[in-house]
C-alpha cells in the first residue's frame, strides 16, 4: 500500500505501534519522516470506524498547526490523507524529556520545567488542551521543546480540561520521576503563572485540587 505523494510507508521501520496509530520511521518525497497511521479497526462497523479516523486525523493536523501559530514547537506537518488517515510529519531528533530528566543538574531540571510551564500555558491560553502530556511526548532539540502526539487533543477554554492537563503532568512526574518531581514542578508551575498570570494560576491549581480530590473519594468508594 502507498502513502500519499507514492512514499511506501510500510517499507518504513514501525517504532511504535498504538491502539489506534502506528508510527513508522521512514522517507516522504526525500525527507526524514514520520508517519502516523490510524488503523481499521474490526470492532466498528467499518462506515463508523472510516468517519472517526477521517475526523481525528483532520483534528490532529489542525491542533499541530494551532500549537505552532501559539508559538509552540511541534513537528513539521508535511501531508494529511485523510482517505487513509495519515500524517507525514517530520522526524525530531531530540530527547525526549523522560530519557533525561533524571540525569540533569537541579539548574538544568529547573529550567527545562520551566520552559514546559511556559508551553504549556501557551497551548492553553491559545485554547488547546493537548490531551496526553507526559514526559513521554516532549522532546528536547537545541534549546527548546517539541511537543508531540496531538492525537487526544482538543480546542477547549474550560479551566477543568486545562486542569486535567496539568493533573496527568504531574501524575507522571510524582509517578515515574519521584526523586525530582518536587522541583520539577515548582518549575513548570513558575513557568505556567509566568505566561497565565498569577489570578488564572490560582483556578487551575484550584480546579486541580477538585478533581484530585474527587479521584480520592472515587477510589475510597
Amino acid at each position: 500500500m502507498k502513502s500519499p505523494g507514492d512514499a511506501d510507508y510500510a517499507s518504513g521501520k514501525l517504532i511504535y505501534c498504538g491502539a489506534e496509530a502506528d508510527i513508522l520511521h521512514g522517507e516522504w518525497q526525500g525527507l526524514d519522516v514520520v508517519y502516523k497511521v490510524r488503523k481499521a479497526l474490526e470492532y466498528r462497523l467499518a462506515i463508523l470506524d472510516e468517519a472517526i479516523r477521517h475526523q481525528r486525523t483532520l483534528r490532529e493536523a489542525e491542533m499541530i498547526h494551532q500549537a505552532k501559530k501559539a508559538e509552540v514547537d511541534t513537528p513539521s506537518l508535511y501531508h494529511v490523507d485523510p482517505t487513509s488517515a495519515t500524517l507525514v510529519m517530520e522526524f525530531v531528533k531530540g530527547d525526549r524529556l523522560r530519557d533525561f530528566i533524571g540525569r540533569i543538574s537541579s539548574e538544568e531540571l529547573a529550567e527545562v520545567f520551566f520552559m514546559f510551564g511556559r508551553d504549556v500555558a501557551k497551548l492553553h491560553t491559545s485554547g488547546i488542551m493537548h490531551g496526553d502530556l507526559t514526559t513521554a511526548n516532549v522532546m528536547r532539540r537545541g534549546g527548546g521543546l517539541v511537543f508531540i502526539d496531538f492525537g487526544l487533543s482538543l480546542r477547549s477554554e474550560r479551566l477543568e480540561d486545562h486542569a486535567v492537563d496539568i493533573r496527568l503532568i504531574k501524575e507522571t512526574v510524582v509517578g515515574a520521576h519521584s526523586g525530582v518531581a518536587s522541583a520539577a514542578l515548582e518549575g513548570f508551575y513558575k513557568g505556567y503563572s509566568s505566561v497565565v498570570g498569577a489570578a488564572r494560576f490560582r483556578q487551575v491549581l484550584k480546579q486541580l485540587h477538585n478533581i484530585e480530590r474527587r479521584g480520592r473519594y472515587a477510589r475510597v468508594a
